[in-house]
């Protein structure tokens, strides 16, 4: 019979206990390293991840005080729209001038030296006419005239200075007009035509019959005299936007001061009496020559046919016998 075993002590059931918590802190604490190295992997992944992302967007950020490159693109897209644009400037100046004559010499010289034209010029002067008494006042020669000049458009604010230096400016006024879809709509029937002319000569060339014939030289005339028509206004719109007429009004200062007199008076009242009896008698003598012409036409119509019955009513009562006398 074998001998029964014998149950393990309680010495080595503690050693055994304190082993396998020796054990299982072990595994904790290797499980735990392996986390906390992920954890700080991870975070520098994402730190140099996020490093990266901010020096490209440095790098692509602009620096300070210069334009982006959309914004650079925007702005040289307006230019370009505004530099495209057909645009008509006029101007209208008032001077007042010393003599008038002169300032239109030099208003001619000034178009030329721009390189432009006189397009209408009225002048009117007096220089031989001495002062003329006016209620009171001493008029001086005066004149006045207006002056109209086309200048290239790029030379319009210069001519305007120069202008200005010709007398004291009174008034100074500039207008633009836009007139770029009119030229483009204009140049667009242009081309149309041009093409429209074309199909038709080529239809012509390969045309056999008369009547065919004669049918499409009637329609290329028609669309030749349209197509010239709009090149006319192509063009007129074209020298609208390359020269830039100045219309320029000339007057002179033509009256001194009026010396201050009384108006009332005996003396005053004599000469206004005076005046307007000499202008009653001026209009009555004008009504009188008025009334001439008709009064003697009147007469040669009448006086000979008052004559007439005149003599033919006198024999007539001449005939009658007297009445006899009563008793």
């Amino acid at each position: 019979m074998r001998p029964l075993s014998r149950p393990p002590s309680r010495p080595s059931r503690l050693a055994a206990v304190a082993l396998a918590g020796t054990l299982a802190l072990g595994l904790a604490a290797c499980s735990a390293g392996d986390d906390s190295g992920a954890s700080v992997g991870g975070a520098a992944d994402l730190a140099t991840q996020s490093d990266g992302a901010v020096r490209e967007e440095a790098a692509g950020a602009p620096a300070p005080g210069a334009v982006a490159p959309d914004k650079a693109q925007s702005t040289t897209t307006v230019i370009s729209a505004i530099t495209d644009r057909k645009l008509a400037r006029r101007a209208d100046v008032s001077l007042r001038v010393e003599d008038v004559t002169a300032a239109a010499s030099r208003l001619r010289a000034i178009a030329s030296a721009a390189g432009g034209l006189v397009v209408a010029e009225e002048v009117s002067s007096d220089p031989d006419e001495g002062p003329v008494p006016l209620g009171g006042a001493v008029t001086s020669p005066s004149g006045w005239g207006s002056v109209t000049i086309s200048v290239p458009v790029e030379r319009l604010d210069a001519t305007l200075d120069e202008v200005a230096e010709v007398g004291t400016v009174l008034s100074r006024r500039t207008g633009t007009s836009d007139v770029t879809g009119q030229y483009v709509d204009t140049a667009s029937r242009v081309e149309s035509l041009k093409a429209s002319v074309e199909r038709v000569r080529a239809l012509m060339s390969r045309a056999t019959k008369l009547a065919d014939i004669v049918t499409l030289e009637s329609e290329l005339s028609r669309r030749q005299a349209d197509l010239e028509s709009m090149q006319q206004q192509l063009a007129a719109l074209e020298d609208r936007v390359a020269l830039a007429p100045i219309s320029v009004t000339l007057s002179t200062t033509g009256e001194t001061p009026p010396t201050t007199e009384d108006p009332t008076g005996f003396l005053a009242g004599l000469a206004a009496g005076w005046a307007a009896f000499t202008t009653s008698v001026r209009l009555l003598l004008t009504l009188l020559g008025a009334l001439l012409p008709f009064a003697v036409a009147t007469a040669a119509v009448v006086v000979p046919l008052v004559v007439w019955w005149r003599r033919r009513t006198r024999p007539v009562m001449a005939a009658t016998p007297p009445s006899a006398p009563t008793a």
